[in-house]
């Protein structure tokens, strides 16, 4: 065979394996979600805050491409923290906060990556991985943590998130996809105890936010 051959061969033949795996991750995308998140079991009261369910908004929803989602405000003596539960079932429903606010006009003024120890009741023994970000507009400060869950564990990173996502869905819990977690909370003076509020309330989400993962409710 001549090296002209060989070469087009070659050609046709990566040619054929992209189609193929462009061809299953399209199939593994397009399939229905094999889990139902049950965050409404979320507390209404965590700590001394007291909650309440906000309406989501359907053009986020949509914007998001996700399957779940719950939208709650906590209101308490220090102030308030909002927490959002998102889940999407395939590996393109993820955003990153990270990305999110300078989007919306906020300037990220710092950003570090923490470990908040696992609660007595999660499915999980490993630390929660979050991503702690202060941003600022104009005279307005916030405080969010965000953490990107999947079956098995969470990260806060993007990149790995939609890895650990898109191999699930190949290789073990097809459908399972992931949740991201965002809290949000004005940072006061005192940053340190703004950060420990934020972690006190991640350590009491992350249990309701992937709990479905773990249960029998799963659909077959």
């Amino acid at each position: 065979m001549s090296p002209v051959a060989r070469r087009y061969l070659v050609a046709l033949a990566t040619l054929l394996i992209t189609a193929g795996v462009l061809e299953g991750i399209r199939a593994i995308s397009a399939a229905s979600p094999a889990y139902t998140p049950n965050f409404e079991t979320l507390p209404l009261r965590i700590a001394d805050y007291e909650g309440e369910s906000i309406e989501v908004d359907q053009s986020i929803f949509n914007f998001l491409g996700a399957d779940a989602m719950l939208e709650r405000l906590y209101t308490g003596p220090e102030g308030t923290v909002s927490a959002t539960l998102i889940y999407g079932a395939h590996w393109r429903n993820v955003h990153s906060p990270a990305g999110c606010y300078p989007a919306q006009g906020w300037l990220i003024v710092n950003s570090e990556t923490v470990e908040v120890p696992a609660p007595h009741n999660s499915p999980t023994p490993e630390n929660i991985q979050a991503q702690l970000i202060r941003v600022s507009k104009e005279d307005q400060q916030r405080l969010a943590m965000f953490v990107f869950c999947h079956p098995g564990g969470t990260t806060s990173d993007w990149t790995w998130q939609t890895v650990n996502v898109l191999f699930g869905q190949i290789f073990s819990q097809r459908g399972a996809g992931g949740v991201i977690i965002i809290l949000r909370t004005d940072p006061m003076p005192n940053l340190a105890v703004a950060q420990r509020r934020l972690e006190q309330f991640l350590a009491e989400v992350y249990p309701y936010a992937v709990g479905f993962w773990y249960e029998d409710s799963a659909k077959e």
